[in-house]
């Protein structure tokens, strides 16, 4: 383990330990809006449930049938519920409660502690999944069915869909199809959708009565090539000839910039796939504008009308960056050159001076979001896949700048 992830172990743990220990006496240095939180109104019944709990009386599912319902009635404040996989064998969850939690919860029950103590000391067990969550019966307050997702997706199962969380947009995931990374659970596949109280806003960043022709490019050959075995199996040195791939179908995940592509066609941009730009590159000399997601891996014929087109929007870094070829046949696509391949010393795959690869790739948080002008557009200078999940006026502000650029 590396001195940076040992150090993050190390505060993780103290935050959690602060916590439990500011709980204990009581104190309320670290309630997050405890005055807020000390005007709710908890109902007896909940106490009674986690001094059960305490005691042995109850399951521990039944202490968090109580939990979910503060949650689903705002006492407690989950912005972005994590993603849970629950033993379909036994329908509970693979990570029980710590038993130390126990404590606080009988502490909270004899008065020992106060609500906003307990109640913040849940929500942050909560967000950092040492409490585990039946997403399924966590609820928006906008009725599921008041909720318009996006045309270019088809939901195939709608009863799988969990409530995430409601931002600028409406969030949901598939219940249970997490992925781990960096040692935490979470969402492969986020669904955007409108919520049906900001249509006033939606309508300043739509482009439902906009003049301008304007079309988004999906980036299908992408989300084949990042598809495991890919290409990435092949760059881990795990698989030799992986640099041919199978076209897989296309999934909402973040390395096919998934949420990007949602928000736009919710907002009335039209949209194609990479498949059909590459089998008509021509078909961009119809549009005024176009808007290019993180196509990473495109064919020349791509390449070549993408930047030959006089005002396209290069939403996320990484675009245009390695050639591939397509047999449309077999149903693959074949790294030809790009990203180390067939030479280490190769980054771009065709030369092109514009990439802007590093250092915005990586750059996920967005602080310092701005568009930047090249010669057939505007770049944008971090990748900001995270940004259609928030409500922020930066979300507002790029959605506006898209429409307008």
């Amino acid at each position: 383990m590396t001195l940076l992830n040992l150090l993050r172990v190390f505060q993780t743990q103290l935050l959690i330990i602060l916590i439990v220990s500011f709980s204990v006496i009581g104190l309320g240095i670290l309630i997050h809006d405890s005055s807020a939180q000390e005007d709710i109104q908890v109902p007896i019944w909940i106490k009674d449930v986690a001094k059960w709990w305490a005691d042995d009386k109850i399951s521990e599912m039944e202490f968090l049938n109580g939990i979910e319902y503060l949650i689903n009635n705002q006492i407690i404040r989950i912005e972005f519920m994590p993603c849970s996989q629950i033993n379909t064998e036994s329908g509970t969850f693979s990570k029980a409660v710590p038993s130390w939690i126990k404590n606080n919860a009988g502490w909270w029950a004899t008065d020992q502690i106060g609500d906003a103590d307990f109640l913040y000391g849940i929500e942050y067990f909560i967000e950092k999944q040492i409490i585990s969550i039946d997403n399924q019966k966590i609820k928006s307050k906008i009725p599921f069915e008041q909720v318009r997702f996006s045309d270019a997706w088809d939901i195939t199962d709608i009863d799988s869909l969990s409530y995430i969380s409601s931002a600028f947009f409406e969030i949901y995931g598939e219940t249970g199809n997490c992925i781990l990374d960096d040692g935490r659970l979470k969402w492969n596949s986020i669904l955007l959708g409108l919520n049906p109280l900001r249509m006033e806003q939606y309508d300043e960043v739509a482009v439902w009565d906009h003049p301008e022709k304007i079309i988004v490019v999906y980036p299908y050959f992408t989300h084949a090539a990042y598809h495991e075995p890919g290409f990435y199996t092949y760059y881990s040195g795990l698989c030799d000839h992986c640099t041919t791939t199978e076209l897989i179908p296309a999934r909402s995940t973040y390395t096919s910039s998934g949420k990007g592509h949602q928000a736009l066609t919710l907002l009335g941009y039209d949209s194609i796939t990479d498949v059909t730009l590459d089998r008509n590159p021509s078909i961009l000399q119809q549009f005024d504008k176009v808007v290019m997601l993180h196509n990473e891996y495109v064919t020349r014929a791509m390449f070549d009308a993408v930047t030959n087109h006089p005002n396209v929007v290069y939403l996320y870094p990484n675009a245009l960056y390695a050639e591939i070829e397509v047999d449309y046949e077999d149903e693959t696509i074949t790294l030809i050159r790009g990203h180390g391949y067939p030479e280490p010393n190769i980054a771009n795959g065709f030369g092109w001076e514009f990439d802007n690869t590093h250092p915005y790739e990586y750059d996920s948080d967005c602080f310092n979001m701005e568009f930047y002008q090249i010669k057939n557009g505007w770049m944008l200078n971090c990748y900001p896949e995270n940004v259609f999940v928030q409500d922020s006026q930066d979300l507002f502000n790029l959605l506006l700048l898209i429409k307008h650029l």
